[in-house]
């Protein structure tokens, strides 16, 4: 990640609340981004593959895969996989808005000659980029600040912000916010 990419994840989670209308510290719903940049999102049960494959995707192997952003003819559409709970969802889905946002390239469908699927187009820095920008975009530095402060349970936090807490730790941790108001302060709930 290049130096300042973290900041620069922030300064646009911030700006995109700004044109959404939505408050500093107020939740952005993947679904609400979605909507606003024009990318539609389909469960992969709904885009017609073959019963083979989709029974491959959602039953035999169905924590293989999270969601996909394809393009076609230009636009670009988010695949997701309907069996995970909502918090992941959540953050599978604006993961891929974050690959958007960022001008990273989609990554490719291809249809096997056996009539297989498979995916093509993987780039560790890119996915590593799109991580950050998407939780900084579900739960931006105010909104933990909020969420400490007020004392919230993580579980009541976690069901605003559709994150899981796995999400809501992580962002606790790595932004400094648990350090800086939580747990060094005498008397202070930890939220949990």
């Amino acid at each position: 990640m290049e130096r300042g990419f973290k900041s620069r994840c922030e300064a646009m989670a911030k700006s995109l609340r700004v044109e959404l209308g939505v408050q500093p510290a107020d939740p952005l719903k993947a679904s609400q981004l979605a909507s606003y940049l024009c990318v539609p999102v389909w469960s992969v049960a709904a885009i017609g593959l073959a019963d083979g494959d989709l029974h491959q995707l959602l039953e035999v192997d169905p924590d293989s895969w999270s969601a996909i952003t394809v393009s076609a003819s230009g636009r670009e559409a988010i695949i997701v996989n309907p069996n995970h709970r909502r918090g992941r969802h959540s953050s599978d889905v604006m993961h891929e808005l974050a690959h958007l946002l960022l001008g990273h390239e989609a990554s490719r469908m291809l249809i096997m000659a056996d009539g297989d699927l498979a995916l093509r187009g993987y780039d560790p820095s890119s996915e590593e980029e799109a991580t950050w920008l998407a939780a900084a975009l579900l739960l931006p530095r105010v909104a933990l600040v909020e969420i400490k402060k007020q004392s919230r349970p993580h579980r009541v936090a976690c069901n605003q912000y559709e994150v899981s807490e796995q999400l809501l730790n992580f962002r606790l941790q790595v932004t400094g916010v648990e350090r800086q108001i939580g747990r060094g302060k005498p008397g202070a709930v930890s939220g949990r």
